[in-house]
């Protein structure tokens, strides 16, 4: 018994009419008697009463019929579901990144997303590195954006580009006349520095201490824009990533590449290779991945 001998059974029982019946299945009334003929075989009883003027349904047919209907119709409903999904009517993507991918890369590929599939429903995580990797381990995300660290065991990632540090200043400043400017150059300058706990701050002191530099560090932001509009007051130098530079105010204050050493941030796609991703994930992935590949360019 397969869901072809419910779809007879059901056709029979609501026009009580073989040849309606066989008309609406699309195929000839000998076969709709023959499925039907298997379908009791299989349950065991009679469930159908056909005589030269009528047919209809035996006790045990009644019995049977809203169960039987009730598999097509689920079925039915199920086989449009996984249509609408393959299809991108409906579905729902996951990303977890970080707070500044979120902010300044993410927007404008999920506005162009949502504007060609509405009905696909796009969650954002946004946190620290753990959180983000834990949301693709746990199936709750269906790809991260972040950098490659050592806690990827078990995972993909794909670089799509570097995220720069670049060193900030008041446009009063006299390092603003530089073109370039090299770590040991601010070791005694006062900087506006993000907090100990972001992974950008934590990279930039491994590096610098790996090339045995220190820096005065004075004030320990959280945000992007808060150390921005600090350097721009005059507090100090600043250090930022280059990808804030579009979301950030730059009227008052320059920007200069930082060298010996440079430091930057691989940012990539991580994925759990033994996860299959959903058609509204898999469209999301391959947007992400040609756009952000075109960083820096594709913020101008």
């Amino acid at each position: 018994m397969d869901l072809k001998h419910l779809k007879a059974f059901d056709a029979v029982a609501r026009h009580l009419h073989f040849t309606k019946a066989a008309q609406e299945q699309r195929i000839t009334q000998p076969t709709l008697s023959l499925l039907i003929q298997q379908l009791e075989d299989s349950v065991g009883v009679k469930l159908l009463v056909r005589s030269t003027r009528e047919v209809s349904l035996t006790e045990m047919g009644a019995e049977f019929l809203p169960r039987a209907r009730k598999i097509v119709v689920d079925l039915d409903r199920t086989m449009a579901h996984m249509r609408d999904l393959a299809s991108l009517k409906k579905g729902k993507v996951t990303v977890a990144t970080f707070p500044s991918v979120a902010a300044n890369q993410l927007p404008r590929i999920i506005v162009d997303y949502r504007r060609e599939f509405p009905d696909i429903t796009v969650q954002i995580h946004d946190g620290i590195f753990e959180s983000i990797i834990d949301k693709v381990r746990e199936g709750a995300a269906d790809f991260a954006i972040a950098s490659s660290q050592d806690e990827l065991q078990g995972l993909k990632f794909e670089q799509l580009y570097d995220d720069e540090i670049l060193l900030i200043a008041a446009k009063d400043h006299r390092f603003a006349r530089h073109e370039v400017v090299r770590w040991l150059d601010i070791g005694d300058e006062e900087i506006v520095m993000l907090s100990s706990d972001t992974g950008t701050r934590q990279r930039i002191d491994r590096d610098l201490a790996d090339h045995g530099i220190t820096v005065n560090t004075i004030l320990e932001p959280a945000l992007v824009p808060t150390a921005a509009a600090l350097v721009a007051a005059g507090a100090g130098l600043g250090v930022i990533l280059s990808s804030y530079l579009p979301v950030i105010d730059t009227s008052n204050i320059v920007t200069l590449p930082l060298i010996e050493p440079t430091i930057r941030r691989p940012v990539g796609l991580i994925t759990r290779p033994d996860r299959v991703l959903s058609p509204a994930a898999e469209e999301m992935r391959i947007r992400v991945v040609t756009e952000l590949a075109k960083f820096p360019d594709w913020m101008d």
